[in-house]
């Protein structure tokens, strides 16, 4: 064993204090994240939620940065997930429940000024579910907040079932009337602030590089693996980082094995593939899909995409401001019919876009051709992907603005040759 010199103890300490002194490090100033709680208060005023206590790594992350590699979505029963932010609809403070051991990991990616560690809890420690439900409650009541409404996020996967029925329970037991809040805290963060769309454009350009050096670099003989570790090269080369789902590579029409995660099957001429990726930048995720040829193209592929393609020009054309998506949906059915797809077998819609956590980047409000019957309209700010699909599919995403529906990925909109 190397010989040290001096106390290890003296060291750990040391180093102890170097972290403690690193600044945080946040995707958005302040100011933003103030208007992020300003909004959410907003939100539980009109919904009668007195207080709201978030669970989903995406909705914590949005509120004041907190972002992890561990939530404990599927761990061991003896770490359940015990963390949480609590938000009342009109007095401060706002508070982060942890692990003490999560102490500097929350004040390094969050701007939550309030820190509250479940106690004796630390590396060799680990808080039950009855420790944390009963910390939550004696910090409800701490605060004063005895009663009321107190709404949880019942569409979440964090907390797992069992830490959320208990949860419900105890709060229950403690003289709360419990609600689902889901939609309190996803309305809130339905439109997108200028920094989240710029934020939304980087991920996009993150994710157009990989789509462009997939067309530069496959070819023929190497796997889905190899392809797939093309695109997150350039992905993350262009600052990009990992997204909440698999990104995949696969052979084949992208409709029937859309969610196929890449594997070792080799891309060989004459073979055509998809990319369904979708780049991120701090967590906040932006959609491309192409097909690609390896080698001449079949006609009837090449046919396939033009009308893909054709879909994104009606939907510029007719997705303006105030315009009922079932509006927008039935121009785009009526496209597809126009040009040869039979009922049943194309699609063009989305699902909102921002900001995600694995396992999933699939966000609450979704249109489409599917959705015939929505009553929602046109707004600024909303920001989701846009599917075309018939047999194969082309992923891309629209910002929905006062001038109109912005398309941001820079890739052609068309079958890509390569190899």
């Amino acid at each position: 064993m190397k010989q040290v010199s001096g106390d290890l103890s003296d060291f750990i300490a040391r180093e102890t204090e170097r972290l403690r002194a690193r600044a945080p490090c946040l995707p958005f100033d302040r100011a933003e994240y103030a208007e992020r709680l300003r909004r959410i208060r907003r939100r539980m005023a009109r919904d009668g939620v007195d207080v709201l206590v978030l669970t989903a790594p995406d909705s914590m992350c949005w509120l004041h940065g907190y972002a992890s590699r561990w939530y404990r979505i599927q761990a061991s029963t003896t770490l359940p997930p015990i963390q949480c932010t609590v938000v009342h609809v009109d007095e401060d403070p706002m508070f982060m429940i942890e692990t003490c051991f999560h102490e500097e990991l929350v004040r390094l990616t969050s701007c939550v000024g309030d820190f509250r560690g479940i106690p004796a809890t630390g590396l060799d420690h680990e808080a039950s579910v009855e420790d944390y439900v009963a910390f939550l409650v004696d910090q409800l009541r701490l605060q004063g907040w005895a009663g009321g409404v107190v709404g949880l996020e019942a569409w979440s996967c964090v907390p797992n079932p069992a830490v959320f029925k208990a949860t419900e329970e105890v709060l229950a037991e403690a003289g709360w009337s419990v609600v689902d809040a889901t939609h309190t805290i996803r309305s809130a963060r339905r439109l997108k602030s200028p920094a989240e769309i710029a934020m939304i454009e980087r991920a996009q350009a993150a994710c157009d590089a990989g789509l462009l050096a997939l067309q530069l670099e496959v070819k023929p003989g190497m796997t889905e693996l190899e392809a797939w570790n093309v695109y997150m090269t350039a992905q993350i080369a262009a600052g990009g980082e990992p997204a909440a789902i698999h990104e995949t590579v696969a052979v084949g029409p992208t409709e029937p094995i859309l969610h196929m995660v890449s594997g070792r099957r080799r891309i060989e001429r004459g073979d055509y593939f998809h990319a369904d990726a979708c780049g991120a930048v701090e967590h906040y995720h932006a959609r491309g899909t192409r097909p690609y040829s390896m080698g001449d193209p079949l006609p009837e592929l090449s046919a396939i995409s033009e009308i893909l393609a054709g879909a994104f020009d009606v939907l510029v054309e007719t997705a303006h401001i105030g315009v009922p998506f079932g509006e927008v949906n039935a121009k785009l059915a009526e496209y597809y019919r126009g040009a040869g797809a039979p009922d049943g077998e194309f699609f063009m819609g989305g699902y909102e876009l921002g900001v995600s956590f694995p396992p999933d980047w699939v966000g609450e409000f979704c249109w489409g051709t599917g959705y015939d019957s929505s009553e929602a309209v046109v707004e600024a700010g909303l920001v989701t992907n846009l599917e075309s699909c018939y047999f194969v599919a082309m992923v891309d995403t629209v910002v929905f603005e006062e001038a109109g529906p912005r398309l941001l990925s820079r890739v052609p909109r068309e079958l890509l040759l390569c190899g």
